[in-house]
């Protein structure tokens, strides 16, 4: 553009000999290289050729007796040419500048998109997709060329497209961020997709179009669905265990009661659950040293009772107590102790113990044997 507006001075200086009253005429047209240097160039530039028109159309009227233009007539054209030169580069410059930073900004913002694990995609009020990025081409083999201007229901099966777009209409309704599951295809079969989409806003607040963030979630949605068939599978197992099972959390409060517990127990697990284990199954003449030691084990990690089968009173629903035998084991969770302990009624045992006790001292009273 440079070369081009030297040439153009050349031509205007050219012209001022063909044309018959040329003055004006040719003051006017040295602006135009004037400001083609000035936008390509910039202030310094667009001042040179402003110095330089001068310089020719001062040569030319010295040349030109006819039509020779006076002192103030040049410092007038010369005060223009230069204010034009200056100015226009100058704002020319500010605008380049200007555009340099969004195109800047620009390639910044799509670096960062293409390189996200994040699919995103920026739709108009109208669900025509504006921009995507590089995984929603990868994920769904569409190039941003084929999916600009299409909607959801040109890329996606319908009954995908309706849910996609309800979503789109809710965040435009609502005009704040929102976050949904959502189902669309994708290699072996349907992903799951957590997606975030918010608003995007022209100056005076309005929506005028939907930003959608997506992550897939399906590893975690399946690891999810076999953590509670896992659990599921581990609550049958419990409630058909022959042992009662209860778990306590480093609180004291009961968090599992299966049951066998039940049966043991006389309550309900919906009757327990949350609440102190002591309050429930320990006599009250024990329930100090429960929580003494309670709390030096959450202190020290060690327990006299943790890991070994013990025999201690319990207390049913209707108040009379009864022997039981327990194991207890500590296993470390987030936020620190589960105390899962197995335990059954031994109070037959028990009987059975007393009275082979009490036979041992009637035969011993009669001389020890038969043949006494």
């Amino acid at each position: 553009m440079v070369g081009a507006g030297c040439l153009l001075l050349g031509a205007v200086f050219a012209l001022g000999f063909v044309n018959s009253n040329p003055n004006e005429a040719v003051a006017v047209l040295y602006t135009l290289p004037i400001a083609l240097i000035a936008v390509e160039v910039g202030a310094v530039g667009g001042i040179a050729a402003a110095l330089v028109a001068l310089a020719l159309f001062g040569f030319w009227s010295a040349l030109d007796s006819a039509h020779h233009v006076g002192v103030l007539g040049f410092l007038t054209r010369g005060t223009v040419f230069v204010l034009l030169g200056g100015l226009l580069g100058h704002f020319a410059a500010k605008l380049r500048s200007a555009y340099d930073v969004v195109r800047r900004s620009e390639q910044q913002l799509h670096a960062i998109l293409d390189n996200s694990s994040a699919v995103v995609a920026l739709k108009d009020s109208e669900g025509r997709y504006v921009m995507v990025n590089r995984m929603f081409e990868q994920l769904f083999k569409l190039k941003q060329d084929e999916v600009k201007g299409k909607t959801d229901h040109d890329l996606f099966p319908r009954y995908m497209a309706d849910a996609f777009r309800a979503n789109d209409r809710r965040v435009l309704k609502e005009r704040c961020a929102l976050e949904f599951e959502e189902i669309a295809p994708g290699e072996h079969g349907q992903h799951t997709y957590l997606s975030v989409k918010f608003p995007l806003r022209d100056e005076g607040g309005a929506p005028y179009g939907v930003c959608q963030m997506a992550t897939d979630i399906t590893n975690r949605k399946e690891a999810e669905r076999q953590l509670v068939e896992s659990k599921d599978r581990f609550r049958q197992i419990l409630d058909t265990a022959q042992e009662a099972f209860i778990a306590m959390n480093g609180a004291g409060e009961l968090t599992a009661w299966n049951r066998a517990a039940e049966q043991t127990f006389g309550w309900p697990s919906e009757k327990v659950l949350g609440r102190p284990l002591a309050d429930v199954i320990v006599p009250e003449r024990y329930r100090e040293a429960h929580w003494r030691g309670l709390e030096k084990f959450m202190k020290t990690g060690k327990g006299p009772i943790m890991n070994k089968r013990i025999e201690l009173m319990a207390l049913h629903r209707d108040g009379h107590e009864f022997p039981v035998e327990m194991t207890v084991t500590p296993v470390r969770v987030r936020g620190g102790f589960s105390f899962n302990a197995f335990m059954h009624d031994i109070s037959a045992r028990k009987q059975v113990e007393q009275e082979a006790v009490k036979l041992s001292a009637v035969t011993g009273g009669n001389g020890g044997g038969p043949d006494s």
